[in-house]
């Protein structure tokens, strides 16, 4: 079975910032303005959910890229949902315009060209042999999903027919245009923990497979994948650490410019002036 490489196919995420009243404004620097004008795209209001008030949707043509909610009972907190394959192109710019963010859910799928019984059957001996919640759902049209994981876990899967999936939504004259025997597997993660969901921001999608050993046990089975076992109880990191982190990635390729003009004593001591601390 030759594997397709994983990708985004849900980002959730909340980040901070005191403009928070202006989230719609593209004139006033609002958040979903910021996001539409990176886009090339245009704004619709959207009702507001999960104790947030208003809500942005990210328009470009007839496709929905993004929605942006924002005036919750948390003053100046912004959450943004980008699903299906919108992701492909939104998440990373979306990761450039607010670095700092938290990830409230995210999930990485891989499309396999493979029978669903083999694929069902290993998730099914994991879970069996983990003792872990599971489920087999189908339906009279040949679809089927299997869960691992409780809905309420940080970590959960899905492997279901895509085909069957995708034919679905089109009239049968059209099923042809869907390739025959697509199973799709998704790892959804939602971390609980404030450290684990600014973990995730720097993730890739290969990297999700890595937040439980079972996961990282099937993707290396079914996709030659390698993720890298993640510990989920690291300690936070210090207020100093992630300041040197952002200014590394913000400023970095800046000042190496710098220093390969003038020398790096010259911009030591122009950073220093610019900090006060010459």
């Amino acid at each position: 079975m030759k594997p397709a490489t994983t990708r985004w196919d849900w980002y959730e995420f909340t980040f901070d910032d005191p403009h928070d009243p202006k989230v719609g404004d593209i004139q006033q620097g609002g958040q979903a303005g910021r996001l539409a004008t990176a886009l090339g795209a245009g704004l619709q209001r959207a009702k507001g959910r999960n104790g947030y008030a208003v809500g942005w949707s990210v328009v470009r043509g007839e496709e929905e890229l993004a929605v942006v909610y924002g005036h919750s009972a948390r003053a100046g907190e912004v959450h943004v949902v980008v699903t299906s394959t919108a992701c492909d192109e939104v998440v990373p710019i979306c990761r450039r315009l607010f670095r700092e963010h938290r990830v409230s859910r995210a999930d990485s799928s891989l499309d396999l060209s493979a029978e669903f019984g083999g694929l069902d059957g290993l998730a099914l001996a994991i879970a069996t042999r983990k003792g872990m919640v599971h489920s087999l759902i189908t339906n009279s049209e040949g679809g089927a999903t299997r869960y691992v994981g409780a809905p309420t876990s940080d970590v959960r899967m899905r492997v279901y027919r895509k085909t069957e999936q995708l034919r679905s939504l089109l009239p049968r004259e059209r099923w042809s245009e869907v390739a025959d025997g697509i199973v799709r597997v998704e790892v959804q993660v939602r971390p609980g923990k404030r450290l684990l969901k600014e973990r995730v921001s720097r993730m890739e999608p290969d990297d999700l497979w890595g937040l439980a050993q079972w996961s990282a046990e099937f993707a290396r089975a079914v996709a030659d994948l390698s993720p890298e076992r993640v510990a989920t109880n690291e300690r936070r990191p210090s207020q100093w650490s992630r300041t040197r982190r952002f200014l590394g990635e913000q400023y970095s390729p800046a000042v190496a410019r710098q220093v390969a003009a003038v020398g790096i004593e010259r911009v030591r001591q122009d950073v220093l002036d610019a900090l006060g601390l010459g």
